[in-house]
């Protein structure tokens, strides 16, 4: 989904790319990103499912987000994320995907009916003196020199920010205030992280300021994100003929550097300790993320 100005571009079709029925796609791990990129491939791309395979060292799909039913330890799962409304590329995906639960509906409509039918709201974040709620708690407390601190720093550029620590830029009029408890336990910020990612995250999440001292500002999933995200993007790949290689380490990729292009040539992976080695053509394409 492409917005350029207003919504005229966002929901026209992409012609089929030429030649795409010859090419075959090889995604490194099986997290959102790898998962997203093949059903974008399936959907927009329109390439052949059984051409695109997802090499995933670990036994299962979802890389931070999976979830297992661990005996001794209850039901672990290893991450999760904070939702919004502006996550544009994420609910363009959710969109179709259908829904493991409801027929005829897709994961944004199911996730769209409950945050309407049940929103999140707290009525309470900040306690103290044994489980009593603050007295201030709702109120950011900033006065006013916090303010146009925050203020200096969305105004700063961003260049200008390299090894300047959040300590660096406020005071403790803002340290000392609810909003930066709120904020701090809200991204996981600590006073000496990076001003410049704190900057970004004040001008990311600026329209949901009013909802940061309730949480009404996020958005959940019915159950924990593998199960209500990976699960049904998992089987709408399967349904696809998505080829998925699971217990396969990628120990390195060798690149023809020779030529005025870098053309990957080979993957070199371990499965189960057995060494192996798929050979790439000119037709194929592999995707690796680099965190």
């Amino acid at each position: 989904m492409y917005y350029s100005y207003g919504n005229y571009e966002a929901f026209a079709r992409p012609k089929k790319p030429e030649n795409v029925e010859n090419k075959s796609a090889y995604l490194i791990g099986s997290g959102l990103a790898s998962l997203a990129a093949a059903c974008f491939l399936i959907r927009d791309g329109q390439m052949e499912g059984s051409k695109i395979h997802i090499l995933e060292e670990l036994p299962k799909a979802g890389g931070s987000l999976d979830g297992e039913n661990m005996p001794l330890k209850g039901y672990v799962v290893r991450g999760g994320r904070e939702m919004e409304n502006h996550f544009e590329c994420l609910w363009d995906l959710f969109r179709s995907i259908p829904s493991l639960e409801i027929d005829n509906a897709s994961v944004l409509d199911e996730f769209y009916w409950l945050n309407k039918e049940d929103p999140n709201y707290s009525r309470c974040r900040v306690i103290e003196k044994q489980g009593q709620r603050l007295v201030t708690d709702g109120d950011f407390t900033l006065t006013k020199t916090a303010i146009k601190e925050i203020l200096d720093l969305c105004l700063t550029n961003e260049e200008d920010l390299d090894d300047v620590k959040i300590t660096d830029v406020f005071s403790d009029d803002f340290f000392n205030s609810n909003f930066w408890i709120y904020w701090k336990t809200m991204f996981a910020f600590e006073p000496w992280h990076s001003a410049m990612e704190m900057r970004r995250y004040l001008m990311r999440f600026v329209h949901h300021i009013s909802g940061l001292a309730d949480f009404s500002a996020l958005k959940f999933t019915k159950y924990n994100q593998y199960e209500s995200l990976v699960l049904p993007m998992v089987e709408y790949l399967k349904s696809h003929g998505v080829q998925f290689e699971y217990d396969v380490k990628v120990e390195d990729i060798k690149i023809d550097v020779t030529t005025s292009q870098k053309i990957a040539r080979e993957i070199l992976i371990d499965r189960n300790g057995n060494a192996e080695s798929i050979k790439l053509t000119i037709n194929d394409h592999y995707h690796k993320n680099n965190f």
